[in-house]
This record gives C-alpha cells, sequence and structure tokens, in this order.
C-alpha cells in the first residue's frame, strides 16, 4: 500500500493523473501538492475532494521546510514529480520563477525524499516528469529524440527543467537514489 506525493497536482495532467490513480487498490493514500499559481486550479479535482484517499497540502516548492513536513506527514514513499514553472513564452519573460520552481524547487523535493529514503524499512520511489524542450528544436526532416540525445535547451524554461532532470541524475548517480525520468513532449 503506497503513500503517493503527486507535485502539481491540481493542472492540467496532475489533476488528469490523480483522477485516473486515486481508486487504485495499492494506493493508500494520495496526497497532492500545489501551490495553485496560474496553472492549478482546485476545481480540476472537485470530483475527488472528499475521497477518503485523496488530501491536498497548499505548498510551494521553494518552501523547503514546508515540502520536508508534507513528506515526513503523509509519511511519502512514492512521488511523482510534475509540478514546474512552464510556457516558453513566460519563461523569456519571466525567467526568475523558474530558475526558483524548477531548479531549487526540485532539489527541495529530492532532499526531502532522500532524508525519508534513509529510513531503512522504505521503498522510497521518485519520478520526475520533464519535457522534450529540453533537447532543443528539430528542423523538418530530422529524426526524432532519443534516450541518447544530447541535451541542447533553448529558452530559459527548458535550460531550467534540463537543470532539475540533472539534479535528478546526479541523486541516482551519488545517492543510488532510486528515481526514473520520462521526458514528455507537447503536452
Amino acid at each position: 500500500m503506497s503513500k503517493i506525493l503527486v507535485t502539481g497536482g491540481a493542472g492540467f495532467i496532475g489533476s488528469n493523473l490523480i483522477h485516473h490513480i486515486i481508486d487504485q487498490p495499492e494506493i493508500r493514500k494520495l496526497v497532492n501538492l500545489d501551490c495553485l499559481t496560474y496553472a492549478g486550479h482546485l476545481v480540476n479535482l472537485a470530483g475527488i475532494a472528499g475521497h477518503p484517499r485523496y488530501r491536498f497540502e497548499k505548498v510551494d516548492l521553494r518552501d523547503k521546510n514546508a515540502v520536508r513536513d508534507v513528506v515526513e506527514k503523509h509519511g511519502i514513499d512514492r512521488v511523482m514529480h510534475l509540478a514546474a514553472e512552464s510556457h516558453v513564452d513566460r519563461s523569456i519573460t519571466g525567467p526568475g520563477d523558474f530558475i526558483h520552481t524548477n531548479i531549487v524547487g526540485t532539489f527541495n523535493l529530492l532532499e526531502a525524499c532522500r532524508a525519508c529514503w534513509l529510513d531503512p524499512a522504505s521503498s522510497f520511489r521518485f519520478h520526475h516528469v520533464s519535457t522534450d524542450e529540453v533537447f532543443g528544436s528539430l528542423k523538418p526532416g530530422e529524426p526524432a529524440w532519443t534516450e541518447e540525445t544530447p541535451y541542447a535547451p533553448n529558452s530559459p524554461y527548458a535550460a531550467s527543467k534540463a537543470s532539475s532532470d540533472h539534479l535528478v541524475r546526479a541523486y541516482f548517480h551519488t545517492y543510488n537514489f532510486p528515481v526514473t525520468l520520462t521526458n514528455c513532449s507537447n503536452n
């Protein structure tokens, strides 16, 4: 029985994910951590707000103590990290939010989870959702990206997501932290 944390769960993708998995028998508790910025709307989850397994925590990933408190309080053992500042155009006009949320926020979450994962009884898992933007731009006729494609971010958004990907990868290699990473395309 897992206690899952979904970051960015009030956004379009996160809320649909929560609706899709909330009734899975292996889920004991599902915690939605979202700070409800421009993309997060609790109306997306109105149908499950009273579900006995569902909890909502209005927390900003940039607040490391609050993030750690949520992970500890709920005994989280699975993370699906979807929260991010997104949209290339927004990153061009205001890159600071992207750096703080996507890089520092991911670091805060990794540290909170690593503290819990060090518990010998834990079977922790961390899934980081990234973007195809980290691979740069394709020209017409170029082959699709693969896992071997070098990173070539071309915007502050893409660079912030590439940085968070590298942090996740570093935690795997440095701490043997149990992570998976996906690069979604055109969500």
